[in-house]
């Protein structure tokens, strides 16, 4: 099924994410409608209005809508993880499936499917542990939340199929973690997180694109997907990767556990987990990924500029 000619509504699509993909689907024939806490227009693209924290939606947005992607979610390395930025980030995901839930509920529309942004965050700090779709979820906070997620975006499951797509360390030069990783390298110095033994399950950020694509185009597929590049490397080895793709030399230097800790907090999480995922699915189903190799990726990224 092609999506050209296709209505798909898109939350959380003015983030990282979400605008490359926007203009992505656009590019594919569809017709794109984002939601926006400010209706209007975002890069041409008509965006109506909801408040997610009080569950509210334009009572027009889902009229005529073929798929739903929800991306909203207050962003987990945005801010120190306070007891009111956990809160916040727990909540904007929930919250956004629930408004979706009451909107369904209201308009009688029934979309084909709803794809849901999820994280591989959900499998916690693993180790050398090779995770699949199958393998049971981890501990601490980044698994905790995205179990509450996914249990939200399970509730569409009374209107239409649902897809979860648990996405790994997205790579653009245009935001994410690859610029403050990408940083220091050009004065030579890139730092080991940690020891730098821990897997990073990357993904080049038109990959993730052409997955939900491959997810809105394929009716007969639903359930949890693994948003990550078939080769997961540790840290060190990004390292490398990121002085290659640059073409600067670089000096490795420490950042010690207990320091990124004491800068961090329980944030530290983030940098410090190890999260060595394979995206079994998607692969077993067909998806053909246009970068396997890191190297490779960031060669295009720092050619294109994505």
């Amino acid at each position: 099924m092609e999506l050209k000619g296709k209505t798909i509504l898109i939350a959380g699509g003015t983030g990282l994410i979400g605008s490359h993909l926007s203009q992505y689907l656009i590019s594919q024939g569809a017709e794109v409608r984002l939601l926006s806490r400010k209706k209007g227009e975002y890069n041409g693209i008509r965006a109506y209005g909801w408040s997610p924290s009080e569950h509210k939606m334009d009572d027009d947005a889902l009229q005529g809508v073929d798929y739903i992607v929800n991306l909203a979610g207050a962003g987990v390395a945005d801010g120190r993880w306070t007891s009111k930025r956990k809160q916040l980030i727990v909540d904007s995901r929930v919250d956004s499936a629930a408004t979706f839930e009451k909107a369904l509920k209201a308009s009688g529309e029934r979309p084909k499917a709803y794809i849901s942004a999820s994280a591989v965050g959900i499998y916690g700090d693993r180790g050398d542990d090779v995770l699949t779709e199958d393998s049971a979820p981890g501990s601490g906070f980044l698994a905790e939340t995205t179990l509450k997620w996914e249990a939200a975006a399970d509730r569409m499951k009374q209107f239409m199929p649902v897809k979860k797509l648990r996405i790994g360390l997205v790579l653009s030069t245009k935001g994410g973690a690859l610029p403050s990783m990408a940083g220091p390298q050009r004065t030579g110095i890139g730092a080991l997180l940690g020891g730098g033994k821990q897997f990073y399950p990357w993904v080049h950020i038109r990959d993730i694109a052409r997955m939900f694509q491959f997810l809105l185009e394929r009716d007969d597929l639903e359930g949890v997907f693994n948003g990550v590049g078939p080769v997961p490397i540790r840290q060190t080895d990004m390292v490398d990767a990121i002085r290659k793709g640059m073409k600067r030399p670089a000096i490795k230097l420490p950042a010690p556990s207990f320091v990124l800790k004491t800068m961090l907090g329980e944030m530290a999480e983030v940098v410090l987990s190890s999260n060595r995922v394979l995206p079994e699915r998607l692969e077993k189903e067909g998806f053909d990924f246009q970068f396997s190799e890191i190297i490779d990726a960031l060669k295009d990224l720092v050619e294109h500029k994505y």
